[in-house]
């Protein structure tokens, strides 16, 4: 193995050398809490047409020969690691953001609050390293799974809108004890028969606006009483607590406080647009639409890598900033009718449901025994929504698993299950040069 000391980039030249070599390279942890200057040790092994690698912040053992992919397993076995091979498919490991309406698990996300992995390696680092050959040496699409509580209000996600990120839902679950009737709902847009009630719409913004302070104050005096009961159990007054435990500490409020807040609560939303969901159903969000999934309906989400946005309302205490932004989001928001676009079909069992500038979004679905095969020009991120299907004839693809595929001409799935199956599959769109 050939050490090559300290380079400032993975040329196209080093990837294409055959055998194995040792360099490392330095990498800024912009999204760590101090954002710092790393030096990362990497091993990179050019085998059999397949590119390999394993990569480690400290300093590998002086006694680490590479010459094979035997070779380079046992080492990487030392570290507690394995290898990863860069020219196939590789899994999106996941890590669970808590919220206080569930969770979500974040596939691609990379900042302060959590870093998703690849065999245990931050994909930052891959990113990092080897992003040029992987199609995505910035922040990649944001890949996660929203998971709300079931319960009504304490599982309905913020009321927000995005100026610049762009959303694409695919319900995968709704909750039965949530929705009997199987038929979720998300907050989507303003209620256009309220806002014909106005003589203008300047009017109707008023009037929401108004319901929102009106409802914020009475919202602020509970949060302040669920916070010392928070308190008096030795809670931290900001942190997340189980729904159980929610539900005892509101128990103890005023019941007039509590009524006066739902009431309140309904008359804000009054002036909010609901749609219906079922599972399968793909809510594409646009830039400036207010929207607020629902309790109990669970979605697959891809969105660009931004991380503003404006929150209208919520119907808990927000914990990540002490104010609500309902008034200068209502400055641009979208009052007129606001309809997901609907996908469109590209062939038997293929549709287009996503595709804005910043990236597209495939759903293939097969019948057991069937194949098909997709074509890309960038990199890809495929998860698994139902079923089960091969992915290049190599990689195994399950619900709510997830992979990273380099720029590759043409995706090859396969159903060998017994059971229909789904898969999505989002590209980047890089503008032309």
């Amino acid at each position: 193995m050939e050490f090559l000391g300290k380079l400032k980039s993975v040329t196209p030249d080093l990837l294409a050398l055959p055998g194995a070599h040792h360099f490392c390279i330095e990498h800024f942890a912009g999204y760590q809490s101090e954002p710092t200057s790393i030096q990362l040790q990497v091993v990179l092994l050019h085998e059999a047409g397949e590119i390999y690698t394993i990569i480690s912040d400290h300093e590998f053992s002086a006694s680490i020969d590479v010459n094979n992919l035997g070779d380079l397993t046992a080492a990487a076995s030392k570290m507690s690691r394995e290898p990863i091979c860069l020219s196939r498919p590789f899994e999106l490991e996941t890590v669970s953001i808590q919220k206080p309406w569930g969770q979500e698990i974040w596939y691609s996300g990379i900042e302060q609050r959590g870093v998703s992995t690849v065999k245990n390696v931050p994909l930052p680092w891959l990113l990092s390293v080897f992003g040029d050959y992987l199609g995505c040496a910035g922040a990649p699409m944001l890949l996660k799974i929203l998971a709300p509580f079931p319960a009504p209000n304490l599982g309905d996600l913020y009321f927000e809108m995005h100026e610049k990120k762009i959303e694409v839902y695919v319900v995968t679950q709704i909750d039965p004890k949530a929705w009997p009737n199987g038929s979720g709902k998300i907050r989507y847009g303003f209620n256009q028969d309220v806002i014909s009630e106005f003589e203008s719409v300047d009017r109707f913004r008023n009037s929401y606006q108004l319901s929102v302070n009106e409802y914020r104050l009475t919202r602020n005096e509970i949060d302040a009483q669920l916070k010392s009961l928070r308190t008096q159990q030795g809670l931290s007054p900001d942190i997340i607590v189980a729904p159980a435990v929610y539900n005892e500490f509101m128990a103890q409020i005023d019941p007039e406080l509590r009524d006066r807040e739902e009431w309140l609560r309904q008359s804000m939303y009054r002036h909010t647009n609901m749609l219906d969901l079922s599972i399968g159903d793909v809510v594409t969000v646009a830039p400036m639409v207010p929207h607020s999934l629902q309790h109990g309906v669970r979605v697959v989400e891809f969105q660009t890598p931004h991380y503003e946005r404006y929150i209208l309302s919520f119907g808990q205490e927000v914990l990540t900033q002490d104010h609500w932004d309902t008034e200068s989001a209502m400055a641009g928001a979208r009052t007129e009718i606001a309809t997901p676009e609907p996908p469109v079909q590209l062939s038997p069992g293929l549709d287009l449901i996503a595709d804005f500038d910043a990236f597209k979004v495939l759903r293939l679905m097969l019948d057991p025994g069937d194949s098909a095969q997709t074509q890309h020009t960038n990199y890809t991120i495929v998860i698994g929504v139902a079923g089960e299907m091969t992915l290049d004839d190599l990689t195994a693809l399950g619900p709510e698993q997830a992979f990273f595929q380099a720029p590759k001409g043409a995706l090859q799935f396969t159903n060998r299950g017994t059971t229909p199956a789904t898969v999505l599959i989002a590209e980047e769109n890089k503008p032309p040069l």
